[in-house]
């Protein structure tokens, strides 16, 4: 469950309705958080979820991410969880609970799908937020969070 700040009338209402449901849905991925997660634990993930509100990003990030889809292996998690590892390999394929041979191939194979340096920093923030966004939208997905 999730729980929004205190706003009077109703526009304080509508902004307390919509942080509640960001908190759900952070909540949702992540077991560790108890039965309730307040708006004010969100940290940076608020900031991603007010983000994917835009008109613009979540299209974007759907757009970056679309070779991955429809591919075997869940290349979309494997890359949210590969960058969120900090392209380790073996926490990734601990995280996944696969093997780090099968970890590399996909690497490779979104590398090659996406047409992308992962070494970019640039590249990497943009699909890393790419990620974030999409698997949110997904909570039983969401990667192991650092």
């Amino acid at each position: 469950m999730g729980v929004g700040r205190p706003e009077a009338g109703p526009p304080g209402i509508a902004r307390t309705l919509a942080e509640a449901d960001d908190a759900a849905r952070l909540a949702a991925g992540r077991p560790e958080t108890g039965r309730f997660l307040h708006v004010d634990s969100l940290g940076m993930a608020q900031l991603l979820l007010g983000w994917g509100r835009t008109e613009t990003f979540m299209p974007a990030a759907h757009t970056l991410l679309t070779p991955l889809r429809n591919q075997p292996g869940d290349l979309i998690r494997t890359l949210g969880t590969y960058l969120d590892s900090e392209s380790s390999l073996n926490e990734t394929a601990a995280v996944l609970g696969v093997h780090r041979n099968t970890v590399a191939t996909r690497v490779a194979r979104i590398k090659t799908l996406l047409g992308v340096d992962l070494h970019d920093r640039d590249e990497r923030l943009a699909l890393h937020l790419a990620c974030r966004a999409v698997l949110l939208e997904q909570p039983e997905q969401t990667p192991a969070g650092r």
